[in-house]
């Protein structure tokens, strides 16, 4: 096509400020880094609708990005979508552009479909959690016959179709940098860890009331969570409650390598989300040795290493019985991001 490029554009609703906002969608950043090592012949483009708050161009990793700054726009989104449009144009007339790739099913999708149908650009769309529930208000607005549609875990495949009555046809996990995770032989002091936001949704109140129950049979009991959120003030609560101020640590949010250092602290991942797409998380602990015990939300699959609890006692109860026995810490790696990467290729047909 005139010698121009390949470009595939991705449309994300927030995308890292720089190269040391390591906690703003850590897989999305694996992604874009493996990609570009990867396919050095193709152009990857970012477009981020709300975040960073800032709109205008910068370099990420030496990939192009365009933030355009909705946040200002939250209550009519027209603006938003308008220059999304302008710049999607713009990298149209100066690329080849044979990909849109929209994360996830909302307002990214919405807008890379008017786009994709009219200039007839291959449109992929993944989707990775809340997206594939009914209370998505897009999923009604939304065309998903010419698309391609990703999800990243039987578990969303489920839910969308449940929300839809359509099947998602590929189904690709979130792999994981093993080169982030450095070799250690620290002792593992953390009894149990939680990692993630601290929001309704992730359900930490049950984790201070698990530590509470298992600090009756294990006084010295040691666990931390990382993460931050709407909930901190009244996980300190608890933690004052139920007197666990020697057992409990709130780490707040930490850099995502940071994260793995803890990860191989520890010995055993409580998962208390109610709802998860594919827990990349859960996949990084699995990386770390960690053992994982959770509720039974969207989630990868390793046996001897995954404990899938139906409330609150058997995970008290199957706490108890790890906390006595030796665990077994070495790492297991289900898939790596490379992986993830060539498996979205071959859906791009590129």
């Amino acid at each position: 096509m005139n010698g121009k490029k390949k470009a595939v554009v991705l449309l994300v609703p927030g995308f890292p400020a720089d190269e040391k906002d390591t906690t703003c969608i850590p897989p999305l950043q694996q992604f874009c880094i493996t990609f570009s090592l990867l396919r050095p012949d193709i152009q990857l483009q970012i477009i981020s609708f709300q975040y960073p708050d800032k709109r205008g161009y910068y370099l990420w990793n030496r990939i192009p990005v365009y933030s355009v700054g909705g946040k200002r726009h939250k209550y009519n989104r027209f603006f938003t979508w308008a220059r999304v449009f302008i710049q999607l144009l713009k990298i149209r007339r100066e690329n080849n552009l044979v990909i849109i790739n929209s994360f996830w099913m909302t307002e990214c999708a919405l807008v890379g479909q008017w786009f994709a149908r009219l200039f007839k650009i291959k449109h992929v769309v993944c989707v990775s959690g809340q997206d594939a529930l009914k209370t998505n208000k897009y999923l009604s607005v939304i065309d998903f016959s010419k698309m391609e549609i990703i999800a990243m875990s039987e578990s969303l495949r489920s839910h969308f179709l449940d929300a839809t009555g359509v099947k998602i046809k590929h189904i690709i996990p979130s792999g994981i940098d093993v080169s982030k995770i450095k070799q250690t032989r620290d002792r593992r002091a953390i009894d149990i860890l939680g990692v993630g936001a601290l929001t309704p949704l992730k359900n930490y109140s049950l984790f201070t009331e698990v530590i509470y129950e298992l600090k009756k049979n294990f006084p010295q009991i040691k666990a931390s969570i990382i993460g931050k959120g709407e909930q901190e003030y009244i996980l300190q609560e608890n933690i004052e409650k139920y007197k666990l101020e020697n057992n409990l640590e709130l780490l707040g949010e930490l850099p995502h390598d940071t994260v793995f250092s803890y990860m191989q602290k520890s010995k055993i991942l409580l998962h208390t989300s109610t709802y998860e797409g594919q827990s990349t998380v859960m996949m990084e602990a699995l990386a770390c040795g960690l053992t994982i015990v959770c509720l039974n939300v969207g989630r990868v699959h390793a046996e001897g290493k995954i404990w899938i609890c139906s409330g609150k006692e058997e995970m008290i109860n199957k706490l108890k019985e790890l906390m006595v026995v030796p665990l077994n810490h070495q790492p297991v790696v289900l898939m790596t991001n490379d992986d993830t990467v060539k498996a979205f290729f071959k859906v791009y047909e590129i």
